[in-house]
Protein backbone atom coordinates (compact mmCIF):
# COMPACT_ATOMS: atom_id res chain seq x y z
CA UNK A 1 0.00 0.00 0.00
CA UNK A 2 1.15 3.54 -0.93
CA UNK A 3 0.44 4.93 2.71
CA UNK A 4 2.46 2.22 4.30
CA UNK A 5 6.41 2.24 4.52
CA UNK A 6 9.34 0.70 6.33
CA UNK A 7 10.71 -2.91 6.47
CA UNK A 8 11.72 -3.46 10.21
CA UNK A 9 10.14 -0.66 11.57
CA UNK A 10 7.05 0.31 9.65
CA UNK A 11 4.64 3.76 9.53
CA UNK A 12 1.44 4.46 7.95
CA UNK A 13 -0.03 7.57 7.65
CA UNK A 14 -4.45 8.19 7.02
CA UNK A 15 -6.79 10.66 7.08
CA UNK A 16 -7.49 13.30 4.72
CA UNK A 17 -6.47 17.29 5.09
CA UNK A 18 -10.40 18.03 5.31
CA UNK A 19 -11.34 14.80 6.74
CA UNK A 20 -12.51 14.45 10.58
CA UNK A 21 -8.82 13.70 11.32
CA UNK A 22 -5.24 12.01 10.21
CA UNK A 23 -3.44 9.95 11.84
CA UNK A 24 -0.69 7.23 11.85
CA UNK A 25 0.62 3.95 13.41
CA UNK A 26 4.09 3.07 14.11
CA UNK A 27 4.97 -0.81 14.28
CA UNK A 28 7.25 -2.77 15.82
CA UNK A 29 8.34 0.22 17.74
CA UNK A 30 10.60 -1.15 20.81
CA UNK A 31 8.71 -1.56 23.90
CA UNK A 32 9.75 -0.02 26.84
CA UNK A 33 10.33 3.56 25.75
CA UNK A 34 9.08 6.63 27.61
CA UNK A 35 7.19 9.14 25.32
CA UNK A 36 9.02 12.11 25.61
CA UNK A 37 5.80 14.30 25.41
CA UNK A 38 7.49 17.41 25.53
CA UNK A 39 9.89 16.82 22.92
CA UNK A 40 7.03 16.07 20.72
CA UNK A 41 4.85 18.89 21.79
CA UNK A 42 7.95 21.61 20.10
CA UNK A 43 8.02 19.32 17.33
CA UNK A 44 4.26 19.90 16.71
CA UNK A 45 4.90 23.67 17.56
CA UNK A 46 7.87 23.74 15.17
CA UNK A 47 5.44 22.17 12.25
CA UNK A 48 3.18 25.04 12.35
CA UNK A 49 5.43 27.77 11.82
CA UNK A 50 5.52 31.30 12.12
CA UNK A 51 2.19 33.38 11.36
CA UNK A 52 4.64 36.01 9.86
CA UNK A 53 4.82 33.76 6.56
CA UNK A 54 2.62 30.92 7.02
CA UNK A 55 -1.02 30.08 6.42
CA UNK A 56 -3.65 31.70 8.79
CA UNK A 57 -5.10 27.75 8.95
CA UNK A 58 -3.41 26.46 12.84
CA UNK A 59 -5.13 23.27 13.88
CA UNK A 60 -5.35 23.35 17.85
CA UNK A 61 -2.91 19.82 17.51
CA UNK A 62 -4.04 17.92 20.61
CA UNK A 63 -3.32 14.74 19.33
CA UNK A 64 -4.48 11.54 21.00
CA UNK A 65 -2.43 8.01 21.02
CA UNK A 66 -5.50 5.24 21.64
CA UNK A 67 -2.72 2.18 21.59
CA UNK A 68 0.96 1.04 21.84
CA UNK A 69 1.70 2.98 25.10
CA UNK A 70 0.65 2.19 28.84
CA UNK A 71 1.24 5.36 31.39
CA UNK A 72 3.38 6.97 28.92
CA UNK A 73 5.90 3.84 28.29
CA UNK A 74 5.55 2.35 24.74
CA UNK A 75 4.06 -1.69 24.97
CA UNK A 76 5.07 -3.26 21.85
CA UNK A 77 1.92 -2.86 20.41
CA UNK A 78 1.35 -0.83 17.26
CA UNK A 79 1.39 2.52 18.30
CA UNK A 80 -1.46 4.88 16.92
CA UNK A 81 -1.87 8.40 17.43
CA UNK A 82 -4.87 10.52 15.90
CA UNK A 83 -5.13 14.44 14.75
CA UNK A 84 -8.67 15.37 14.78
CA UNK A 85 -9.38 18.24 12.17
CA UNK A 86 -11.36 21.05 12.97
CA UNK A 87 -9.92 24.48 11.30
CA UNK A 88 -11.00 24.02 7.57
CA UNK A 89 -13.95 24.88 4.94
CA UNK A 90 -14.73 22.36 2.00
CA UNK A 91 -16.47 24.96 -0.14
CA UNK A 92 -13.10 26.28 -0.89
CA UNK A 93 -12.25 23.77 -3.53
CA UNK A 94 -14.03 23.19 -6.71
CA UNK A 95 -14.65 19.84 -8.59
CA UNK A 96 -13.17 19.67 -12.23
CA UNK A 97 -10.49 22.84 -12.17
CA UNK A 98 -7.83 21.21 -10.85
CA UNK A 99 -5.02 23.47 -9.46
CA UNK A 100 -1.87 23.94 -11.25
CA UNK A 101 1.14 21.86 -10.35
CA UNK A 102 -0.87 20.43 -8.07
CA UNK A 103 -2.00 16.48 -7.84
CA UNK A 104 -6.04 17.18 -8.26
CA UNK A 105 -5.84 15.86 -11.62
CA UNK A 106 -3.75 12.91 -11.33
CA UNK A 107 -5.43 11.89 -8.36
CA UNK A 108 -8.86 12.04 -9.95
CA UNK A 109 -7.01 9.70 -12.79
CA UNK A 110 -5.48 7.34 -10.36
CA UNK A 111 -9.06 7.22 -8.31
CA UNK A 112 -10.92 7.25 -11.40
CA UNK A 113 -13.14 10.67 -9.73
CA UNK A 114 -13.56 9.51 -5.96
CA UNK A 115 -10.33 10.91 -5.05
CA UNK A 116 -11.55 13.64 -2.05
CA UNK A 117 -9.39 16.80 -3.16
CA UNK A 118 -10.62 19.45 -0.91
CA UNK A 119 -7.26 20.51 0.71
CA UNK A 120 -5.20 17.98 -1.06
CA UNK A 121 -6.82 15.62 0.14
CA UNK A 122 -4.54 12.35 1.42
CA UNK A 123 -1.99 13.88 -0.39
CA UNK A 124 -1.82 16.92 2.02
CA UNK A 125 0.57 18.39 4.25
CA UNK A 126 -2.24 18.19 6.89
CA UNK A 127 -0.78 14.43 7.17
CA UNK A 128 2.65 15.41 8.38
CA UNK A 129 1.53 15.87 11.29
CA UNK A 130 1.36 11.96 12.49
CA UNK A 131 5.03 11.79 10.81
CA UNK A 132 6.52 14.41 12.77
CA UNK A 133 4.61 12.72 15.78
CA UNK A 134 5.74 9.41 15.18
CA UNK A 135 9.36 10.45 13.90
CA UNK A 136 10.36 12.51 16.73
CA UNK A 137 9.92 8.99 19.06
CA UNK A 138 11.96 7.85 16.36
CA UNK A 139 14.60 10.39 16.91
CA UNK A 140 14.63 10.78 20.55
CA UNK A 141 15.18 6.78 21.11
CA UNK A 142 18.10 7.69 18.19
CA UNK A 143 19.08 10.22 20.28
CA UNK A 144 19.55 7.46 23.55
CA UNK A 145 21.85 5.50 21.60
CA UNK A 146 23.82 8.65 20.89
CA UNK A 147 22.60 8.98 17.45
CA UNK A 148 21.19 12.97 16.93
CA UNK A 149 19.12 13.96 13.89
CA UNK A 150 19.35 17.63 13.01
CA UNK A 151 18.09 20.02 10.02
CA UNK A 152 18.84 23.73 9.21
CA UNK A 153 17.49 25.66 5.99
CA UNK A 154 20.10 24.98 3.76
CA UNK A 155 18.61 28.22 1.38
CA UNK A 156 15.16 29.86 0.47
CA UNK A 157 15.46 31.05 -3.07
CA UNK A 158 18.85 32.26 -3.43
CA UNK A 159 19.72 33.28 -0.10
CA UNK A 160 21.95 30.62 1.14
CA UNK A 161 22.75 28.83 5.16
CA UNK A 162 26.26 27.69 5.80
CA UNK A 163 26.87 23.89 5.10
CA UNK A 164 26.94 21.37 8.04
CA UNK A 165 30.69 20.80 8.74
CA UNK A 166 32.46 17.34 9.47
CA UNK A 167 32.22 18.19 13.10
CA UNK A 168 28.70 19.24 14.00
CA UNK A 169 28.39 20.60 17.91
CA UNK A 170 25.95 19.19 20.75
CA UNK A 171 25.26 22.92 21.09
CA UNK A 172 24.14 23.37 17.51
CA UNK A 173 22.50 20.68 16.95
CA UNK A 174 19.82 21.70 20.33
CA UNK A 175 19.78 25.43 18.89
CA UNK A 176 18.95 24.20 15.47
CA UNK A 177 16.25 21.23 16.87
CA UNK A 178 14.73 24.22 18.45
CA UNK A 179 14.09 26.85 16.48
CA UNK A 180 10.91 28.11 14.18
CA UNK A 181 13.76 29.05 11.65
CA UNK A 182 16.60 26.92 11.76
CA UNK A 183 20.04 28.40 10.45
CA UNK A 184 23.54 27.87 11.17
CA UNK A 185 23.79 31.71 10.74
CA UNK A 186 22.11 34.25 12.25
CA UNK A 187 22.46 36.97 10.14
CA UNK A 188 21.47 34.40 6.59
CA UNK A 189 18.49 34.09 8.85
CA UNK A 190 17.70 37.89 8.81
CA UNK A 191 18.22 37.48 5.12
CA UNK A 192 15.62 35.08 5.09
CA UNK A 193 12.73 36.76 6.87
CA UNK A 194 13.40 39.88 4.83
CA UNK A 195 12.63 37.69 1.26
CA UNK A 196 9.89 36.10 2.84
CA UNK A 197 7.87 38.73 4.19
CA UNK A 198 8.43 40.63 0.02
CA UNK A 199 7.90 37.01 -1.11
CA UNK A 200 3.95 37.57 1.13
CA UNK A 201 3.57 40.65 0.04
CA UNK A 202 3.65 39.71 -3.63
CA UNK A 203 1.07 36.76 -3.21
CA UNK A 204 4.09 34.80 -4.54
CA UNK A 205 6.04 31.57 -3.15
CA UNK A 206 9.55 30.29 -3.35
CA UNK A 207 11.75 27.08 -2.94
CA UNK A 208 14.25 25.94 -0.84
CA UNK A 209 15.75 23.04 0.53
CA UNK A 210 17.03 21.19 4.10
CA UNK A 211 20.04 19.92 4.99
CA UNK A 212 19.92 17.18 7.02
CA UNK A 213 22.85 15.48 9.26
CA UNK A 214 21.98 11.77 11.43
CA UNK A 215 25.44 12.39 13.43
CA UNK A 216 26.96 9.28 15.62
CA UNK A 217 25.98 6.49 13.34
CA UNK A 218 28.22 3.58 13.67
CA UNK A 219 29.75 2.56 10.62
CA UNK A 220 28.04 -1.04 8.56
CA UNK A 221 24.61 -0.28 8.83
CA UNK A 222 22.36 -0.12 5.48
CA UNK A 223 22.51 -2.96 2.80
CA UNK A 224 24.31 -2.48 -0.76
CA UNK A 225 22.19 -2.60 -4.27
CA UNK A 226 18.36 -2.29 -3.47
CA UNK A 227 17.70 -1.77 -0.19
CA UNK A 228 20.55 0.83 0.79
CA UNK A 229 20.33 3.63 3.30
CA UNK A 230 20.48 6.35 0.34
CA UNK A 231 17.18 4.91 -1.46
CA UNK A 232 15.55 4.10 1.63
CA UNK A 233 15.92 7.43 3.02
CA UNK A 234 15.06 9.48 -0.34
CA UNK A 235 11.82 7.09 -0.28
CA UNK A 236 10.58 8.41 2.98
CA UNK A 237 11.41 11.96 1.96
CA UNK A 238 9.53 11.68 -1.52
CA UNK A 239 6.84 11.13 0.85
CA UNK A 240 6.48 14.47 2.18
CA UNK A 241 4.71 17.07 -0.14
CA UNK A 242 6.55 19.11 -2.67
CA UNK A 243 9.58 17.34 -2.29
CA UNK A 244 11.30 17.36 -5.80
CA UNK A 245 14.80 16.52 -5.09
CA UNK A 246 17.18 14.44 -2.85
CA UNK A 247 20.94 14.44 -2.50
CA UNK A 248 23.63 12.27 -0.49
CA UNK A 249 26.74 14.71 0.75
CA UNK A 250 27.38 16.62 -2.67
CA UNK A 251 24.83 15.54 -4.27
CA UNK A 252 24.17 16.85 -7.83
CA UNK A 253 27.71 18.64 -7.39
CA UNK A 254 29.52 15.56 -8.05
CA UNK A 255 28.54 15.40 -11.80
CA UNK A 256 30.82 18.78 -11.73
CA UNK A 257 33.87 17.10 -9.83
CA UNK A 258 37.02 15.25 -10.73
CA UNK A 259 37.54 12.45 -8.59
CA UNK A 260 40.89 14.05 -6.98
CA UNK A 261 39.04 16.68 -6.11
CA UNK A 262 35.94 14.31 -4.09
CA UNK A 263 38.30 11.52 -2.44
CA UNK A 264 37.50 10.96 1.10
CA UNK A 265 40.91 9.45 2.72
CA UNK A 266 40.56 7.22 5.50
CA UNK A 267 42.14 8.14 8.84
CA UNK A 268 42.73 7.46 12.66
CA UNK A 269 40.57 10.33 14.62
CA UNK A 270 41.56 11.84 17.96
CA UNK A 271 40.66 9.06 19.67
CA UNK A 272 41.85 6.42 17.14
CA UNK A 273 38.84 5.98 15.60
CA UNK A 274 38.40 5.06 12.06
CA UNK A 275 36.77 8.29 10.29
CA UNK A 276 37.38 10.27 6.82
CA UNK A 277 39.36 13.18 6.60
CA UNK A 278 36.39 15.03 4.21
CA UNK A 279 32.89 13.99 4.10
CA UNK A 280 31.86 14.64 0.46
CA UNK A 281 30.12 11.34 0.19
CA UNK A 282 27.58 12.37 3.38
CA UNK A 283 28.57 9.37 5.56
CA UNK A 284 27.36 6.88 3.12
CA UNK A 285 29.58 4.19 0.77
CA UNK A 286 27.95 1.76 -1.38
CA UNK A 287 24.68 2.30 0.71
CA UNK A 288 25.74 1.77 4.02
CA UNK A 289 27.49 4.13 6.77
CA UNK A 290 30.85 4.58 7.18
CA UNK A 291 30.83 6.44 10.58
CA UNK A 292 30.99 10.00 9.27
CA UNK A 293 27.98 11.91 9.96
CA UNK A 294 25.03 11.30 7.29
CA UNK A 295 24.44 14.47 5.24
CA UNK A 296 20.80 15.38 3.26
CA UNK A 297 19.87 17.76 1.04
CA UNK A 298 15.94 17.70 0.16
CA UNK A 299 14.77 20.32 -2.29
CA UNK A 300 11.51 21.25 -2.02
CA UNK A 301 9.38 23.16 -4.56
CA UNK A 302 7.41 26.53 -4.71
CA UNK A 303 4.15 25.53 -3.11
CA UNK A 304 1.81 26.30 -6.05
CA UNK A 305 -0.92 28.12 -4.07
CA UNK A 306 -0.55 31.47 -4.47
CA UNK A 307 -2.63 34.74 -4.40
CA UNK A 308 -1.59 35.58 -7.66
CA UNK A 309 -4.48 34.85 -10.61
CA UNK A 310 -3.51 31.29 -12.65
CA UNK A 311 -4.65 29.59 -15.07
CA UNK A 312 -6.17 25.69 -15.87
CA UNK A 313 -8.78 23.96 -17.51
CA UNK A 314 -12.26 23.74 -16.58
CA UNK A 315 -12.88 19.66 -17.29
CA UNK A 316 -16.30 20.08 -16.84
CA UNK A 317 -16.96 23.17 -19.59
CA UNK A 318 -13.71 21.74 -21.34
CA UNK A 319 -11.89 25.14 -21.59
CA UNK A 320 -9.24 27.41 -20.50
CA UNK A 321 -10.45 29.86 -17.06
CA UNK A 322 -8.27 32.07 -14.61
CA UNK A 323 -8.78 31.03 -11.05
CA UNK A 324 -7.57 32.53 -8.43
CA UNK A 325 -7.09 29.97 -5.01
CA UNK A 326 -8.72 31.84 -2.02
CA UNK A 327 -7.08 31.91 1.33
CA UNK A 328 -3.86 33.14 3.20
CA UNK A 329 -0.89 31.08 1.62
CA UNK A 330 1.93 29.46 2.58
CA UNK A 331 5.16 32.03 1.01
CA UNK A 332 7.61 29.41 1.60
CA UNK A 333 7.37 25.66 2.61
CA UNK A 334 10.66 24.63 3.92
CA UNK A 335 10.61 26.37 7.35
CA UNK A 336 8.06 24.33 8.38
CA UNK A 337 9.42 21.31 6.71
CA UNK A 338 12.46 21.30 8.38
CA UNK A 339 11.05 19.21 11.12
CA UNK A 340 9.07 17.10 8.95
CA UNK A 341 12.27 16.30 7.36
CA UNK A 342 14.23 15.55 10.40
CA UNK A 343 11.11 13.20 11.64
CA UNK A 344 11.20 11.14 8.34
CA UNK A 345 14.70 11.12 8.69
CA UNK A 346 14.55 10.05 11.95
CA UNK A 347 11.87 6.83 10.92
CA UNK A 348 13.89 5.57 8.01
CA UNK A 349 17.43 5.81 10.27
CA UNK A 350 15.52 4.06 12.91
CA UNK A 351 14.68 1.20 10.72
CA UNK A 352 18.34 0.76 9.63
CA UNK A 353 19.38 1.10 12.95
CA UNK A 354 17.19 -1.88 14.33
CA UNK A 355 17.94 -4.25 11.50
CA UNK A 356 21.37 -3.54 12.56
CA UNK A 357 21.22 -4.35 16.21
CA UNK A 358 18.03 -6.24 16.25
CA UNK A 359 15.47 -5.22 19.62
CA UNK A 360 17.83 -5.51 22.69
Amino acid sequence: MSSVWGKNLQISLFGESHGQMVGGTLHNFPAGIPVNMDRIKLALKLRQGSNNFNKARKEEERPKIVSGVTNGVTNGAPITVLFPNKDYNVTEFVKGIPRPSQADYAAEMRYKGAADLNGGGHRSGRVTAPLVFLGTMCADYLASKGIEVVSHIRCIGDIYDEKFGAEIPPLLIERLNSSPLATISPDIRKKMVSLLMGIKATGNSVGGSVETAVVGMPAGFGSPIFDNLESKIASILFAIPAVKAVGFGLGHMFSHALGSDVSDPFVAGPDGEVRTATNYNGGLNGGMTNGMPIIITTDFKPTPSISQPLKTMDFIKNRIVDISIKGDHVACLVPRSNIVVTSAVAVAVLDAYLEGVGYR
